[in-house]
């Protein structure tokens, strides 16, 4: 099955592989996000650092790289602006995404000696947001190889502003041993299109140092698309597999971008092989469209060989698109301070139908920011009041000033269909893990989820807060905002376990709140049930 590819292992080992610098990668995992990061670095052996790859949230930013002058650690210059030197800047950088490489096109060429360390400060000047992840402990060592060692360090807010610690800088650190070796750019890790050979999935492009990949719904549309010169013998190589970046048998004029080895991988164009005992070469018709099957759950991914006299290779692969068909997953949001997001629950990842709320099926929720789920719109508002609640868009869940984008992570699931309210909806869960009272450095650290249509109707579930909570305004509860009416403010500390309570209409909210800080909860109680799906009865457990 793999003798194509042992055929380009032959290629590569003739040809040879051209030098490319050395690369450590920390962490694309992110988590929280802020300005930027300090942190250090350690040569075991003379190195110079080249660039680096970094974790941006979607958006276009601006970069500054600064770093110790002279040598030496970050550590006592955070808030010293005259103990750095400012190496390079670039403006209009566009990222490829949260959790994925971004290359950063500043050229660095900063020299450590070997045993040296050198603190770097690398950070957004325009308001966007560097992604990173919690860390254990100030100045421990996170990732190393045989020439560099990179420790935990701090995120800060900009310039030289406040300090959040101990956090890892996401990223890939690009390297020359010796000095004077950071004139050729780092390897591509992605096999892109050309004229020669092209394959997309709907028409999505990759680049260099980023895949393209897509994920539909069960039942969905896709189409594999094709492109090469008409009448040049190609194939496709397909895979029920994840694409990756600079696989085996890679060479410096081809980049591999599917798993060669996998048991799973078979010709487009099947018959019989003519070309390295697995792929049949056939004519190119010059573009074809081809509908992929979407009936059942998979992650497959694909690249096309061309014969391209032009190549050293003699062929020219294309890119590699991956596409995921799923029954429903997950959405992981990335949150700004004070913010929403809006959520389509009939598309991918979620592939659900709707929720019902209060009497209404909707097709999108909204999760805000600073801690609830709403419908019709999302509201950025950062200070919970109840007059806010009974005023605005219908919601549920809790509120507070909220600081997702350093701590915590908001996610939405579709955990399958309803299990109450209509026929045919889905039962949907936001959850708020581990979010944090703004402006206090990770204190306030508070859980909960937002159950939509579940098994005991709407639910603000497993609530839970690790008392460091400070002076902040929390509301909890659930109304039709607007359009609702609205009862005197209830206290789920004291109607914990007292069983069912009845409202007198549908459209009545149901509130706690406190606007001198967290919600009373001397009774433990962590669930508040809406069996009906509305404020007309619930259950404080």
């Amino acid at each position: 099955m793999n003798k194509l590819f042992a055929s380009l292992l032959t290629i590569c080992l003739v040809t040879g592989v051209a030098a490319a610098q050395a690369q450590l990668t920390t962490t694309f995992s992110g988590g929280v996000g802020q300005s930027g990061n300090m942190f250090d670095i350690q040569a075991t052996n003379t190195v110079e650092i080249c660039n680096f790859d970094l974790n941006l949230s979607p958006g276009t930013h601006d970069v500054e790289i600064y770093i110790v002058t002279g040598g030496g650690s970050f550590v006592g210059n955070e808030a010293n602006a005259a103990a750095w030197t400012l190496i390079g800047s670039a403006t209009g950088i566009v990222s490829n995404g949260t959790g994925v490489p971004t290359p950063c096109p500043i050229t660095m060429n900063t020299t450590i000696p070997a045993g040296a360390t050198q603190g770097f400060y690398v950070t957004v000047s325009n308001g966007g947001i560097m992604w990173y992840s919690s860390g254990t402990v100030p100045g421990a060592l996170f990732a190393s190889d045989a020439n560099i060692s990179f420790f935990e360090g701090i995120a800060i807010v900009y310039p030289f502003g406040g300090v959040f610690n101990p956090r890892i800088w996401n990223g890939n650190i690009y390297y020359a041993t010796g000095t004077g070796g950071c004139t050729a750019p780092p390897a591509a890790p992605w096999q892109v299109n050309s004229a020669v050979s092209s394959l997309d999935i709907d028409g999505l492009q990759g680049s260099a140092f980023q895949g393209a990949k897509t994920t539909i719904c069960v039942g969905g549309t896709s189409n594999l698309n094709s492109a090469s010169t008409a009448g040049t013998p190609t194939d496709i190589a397909v895979v029920f597999a994840a694409h990756g970046p600079t696989q085996a048998l890679s060479s410096p004029n081809n980049v591999v971008n599917i798993d060669v080895f996998n048991a799973t991988m078979f010709s487009f164009n099947g018959g019989a092989p003519n070309f390295a005992g697995l792929l049949n070469l056939q004519p190119h018709p010059g573009a074809f469209s081809f509908p992929i099957p979407s009936g059942a759950p998979l992650v497959g991914s694909t690249q096309q060989l061309a014969i391209d006299p032009g190549n050293p290779d003699g062929f020219t692969l294309s890119q590699a698109p991956e596409l995921t068909v799923t029954l429903g997953g997950t959405l992981t949001f990335a949150h700004a301070d004070d913010g929403f997001v809006q959520a389509f629950i009939n598309a991918a990842p979620l592939c659900g139908t709707s929720i019902d709320f209060y009497g209404t099926s909707y097709t999108d929720v909204f999760s805000n920011s600073n801690g609830w789920a709403s419908v019709t719109a999302g509201n950025a508002d950062f200070t919970a009041t109840l007059a806010e609640w009974q005023t605005l868009e219908p919601r549920l869940g809790f509120a507070g000033d909220l600081e997702p984008n350093n701590f915590g992570t908001v996610t939405l699931a579709n955990a399958g269909p309803a299990l109450s309210g209509s026929t045919g909806a889905s039962n949907l869960v936001m959850s708020y893990t581990s979010v944090t009272e703004w402006g206090t450095g990770g204190l306030g650290v508070t859980s909960y989820d937002i159950v939509l249509n579940g098994a005991n109707g709407h639910e603000i579930a497993n609530f839970t807060t690790d008392g460091s909570w400070g002076v902040t305004p929390t509301v909890a509860g659930m109304t039709l905002g607007a359009g609702g009416t609205h009862p005197a403010q209830v206290s789920f500390d004291g109607l914990f376990g007292t069983g069912l309570q009845a409202n007198v209409a549908a459209t009545d909210s149901v509130l706690d709140a406190n606007p001198a800080g967290m919600l009373a909860n001397a009774s433990g109680w962590s669930n508040i049930v809406f069996p009906l799906l509305d404020g007309s009865a619930y259950i404080v457990q």
